[in-house]
């Protein structure tokens, strides 16, 4: 790897992590423009947000061992490669089935891509550094999932033509393996040649000290996905606001986590990762109790800055978890990751649906499931840290 600035670092892995989220939401708008166009009911259209999850997880499970056994390049530039060439293929679709099948490739390409970002931090850091980098790369990788839906409108306004959007995630991920193939020339390639994909994922389940930390991650992160899930039901809905007033009320969720991740990446060499990774669980099942109480509350004003209060504080619970998972897997970090990559999906993605199965019309749905995972997750990581001797 060429000698590289931290913000140059930062900036190339963050822009790595970002396709995924910008291929999930950047499309968002178009739904109804692509419906027309392949002459299909919309509900199938949106079938292929959950076939590119699938693609997505099935690529980190495959793409992680692979990386751990024959070095983190070839497998990054593989991953970019399928994601670019299966966005310009989508570009020609007109059949749906098929727009599903290039959907769930360029899903999988962008898994298998993206599984190594932690893994090449974990390779050239450790400890505190790595949980400050993770922190840093979070920050302005959360800005994608904001900007994306917003980026899609105007691509379509600027150009008439659903297309469009894949041209542009074709371009940035071109871009993205430019930048890659460009300042990585070699890192972290594993001492063995032979892939053992089970063998790593039963190693990783199999360790409890890590497993503590990582069930405490994905459990207290799901109520991140509970609010994604429903967050315009509970902002225009609930609370009668307008779209440009929700992107406003939403915008705070990510601000304060951008926010939480840069303090953080400034006090984790004075402070443990755990004790970081403890005060952001332990405030937020504060957080979550406090709107428990307010959760008949109809004051936007109190529960919007509430609530990204509650989602401020995963910028002191990712990057400080995930450091502390990958340090006791130094030879498979990117198995660990996949693995830790999957469960979030799936464990979120129950959570965002049982928010919607008991939707009412009111916020106790979603407050519920927001206390009920920050309590479960403290309860994990305390109890276990306890009886159980974690890296720091």
């Amino acid at each position: 790897m060429k000698t590289l600035t931290e913000k140059q670092l930062v900036f190339i892995l963050a822009a790595l992590s970002a396709i995924t989220p910008l291929a999930i939401d950047m499309y968002l708008p178009a739904i109804n423009i692509m419906s027309k166009s392949l002459d299909v009911p919309e509900p199938q259209v949106a079938m292929s947000i959950s076939i590119f999850f699938f693609g997505l997880a099935m690529g980190q499970l495959f793409g992680g061992p692979i990386s751990d056994a024959y070095g983190r390049r070839p497998i990054v530039i593989i991953g970019l490669g399928l994601f670019c060439l299966s966005s310009i293929c989508i570009i020609f679709v007109s059949d749906i089935y098929v727009l599903w099948i290039l959907r769930f490739v360029q899903a999988f390409g962008g898994g298998v891509a993206t599984v190594n970002v932690a893994a090449i931090v974990r390779d050239i850091s450790s400890g505190n550094d790595s949980a400050r980098i993770f922190s840093m790369i979070g920050s302005v990788t959360i800005l994608a999932p904001l900007a994306a839906p917003s980026l899609g409108f105007i691509v379509i306004l600027l150009f008439g033509r659903w297309e469009a959007i894949f041209v542009v995630l074709a371009l940035y991920s071109f871009l993205a393996l430019f930048f890659y193939k460009k300042h990585f020339k070699s890192e972290g390639v594993a001492d063995k040649i032979r892939v053992t994909p089970i063998k790593n994922y039963i190693d990783v389940l199999t360790s409890p000290r890590p497993m503590i930390i990582m069930t405490a991650l994905v459990i207290s992160s799901s109520g991140l996905y509970a609010l994604l899930a429903s967050a315009s039901i509970v902002y225009i809905n609930y609370f009668g606001l307008s779209k440009l007033m929700f992107v406003v009320c939403f915008s705070m969720n990510v601000s304060v986590i951008i926010i939480t991740s840069k303090i953080n990446a400034k006090i984790v060499r004075r402070f443990s990762s755990l004790r970081l990774l403890k005060f952001g669980i332990k405030m937020q099942v504060v957080i979550a109790a406090v709107l428990m109480i307010l959760h008949e509350s109809e004051n936007i004003f109190v529960i919007a800055p509430l609530i990204a209060l509650f989602t401020g504080m995963l910028g002191f619970i990712f990057g400080n978890a995930i450091s502390i998972v990958l340090e006791y897997f130094p030879k498979i970090s990117a198995s660990a990751n996949a693995l830790l990559g999957v469960l979030q999906y799936s464990v979120g993605a129950a959570a965002g649906f049982l928010v919607s199965f008991f939707d009412d019309g009111t916020l106790f749905p979603l407050i519920f499931i927001m206390a009920l995972s920050s309590f479960v997750g403290a309860v994990i990581l305390l109890v276990g840290t306890k009886h159980a001797k974690v890296l720091v």
